[in-house]
């Protein structure tokens, strides 16, 4: 593809327009994160990532049309930028959702430092209570109407997680081959 010969800035307005939209979602992130919404974190990161995509999908298109940019090299850039902005905000969603992860570390951690003598279940109950743990990760769960309760039970939910959940269950299967 050959860049419209228009605006010598073209190629840094075009790796911008993804930039720009990523500063929108990490923006968009720490204002939600601090608003007293009842919704669960994952919702309020699929907004952000949502009002960043429209930042920069809006100065893309606004710049291609701009530069008179058509037919297939208009769809091209559009895809490749777009995608580029998408592949950063997953980035950013996985940063943000580490915190899970950084628990287990923590976890074999303190078994790492009782190596080669056993650590006692009680020392790490003590230190991370399971029963505070489940209670919260459940809690979060139904705010999060991933889940729902009914008569002392936990029953999931249709939604956004169990369509991504299936979506990387396939993307797995496809990848991998089983």
């Amino acid at each position: 593809m050959k860049a419209p010969d228009c605006c010598s800035l073209f190629p840094v307005l075009l790796v911008a327009a993804p930039l720009l939209g990523m500063m929108v979602n990490i923006g968009a992130q720490l204002v939600l994160s601090r608003l007293p919404l009842a919704v669960g974190n994952v919702r309020r990161q699929f907004v952000s990532f949502g009002c960043g995509l429209l930042v920069a999908t809006g100065g893309l298109l606004a710049l291609l049309f701009q530069a008179g940019v058509g037919g297939a090299d208009f769809a091209g850039y559009l895809a490749l930028h777009t995608g580029s902005y998408a592949c950063l905000g997953f980035c950013f969603f996985n940063v943000i959702n580490m915190n899970i992860s950084s628990l287990r570390i923590r976890m074999l951690k303190e078994y790492l430092r009782q190596h080669p003598l056993p650590l006692p279940d009680e020392a790490l109950v003590g230190k991370y209570p399971v029963r505070d743990m489940l209670d919260a990760r459940l809690d979060r769960l139904e705010r999060g109407r991933q889940i729902s309760h009914s008569d002392g039970r936990f029953f999931w939910r249709r939604g956004t997680v169990t369509v991504i959940a299936h979506f990387f269950a396939g993307l797995r299967c496809f990848l991998l081959g089983g």
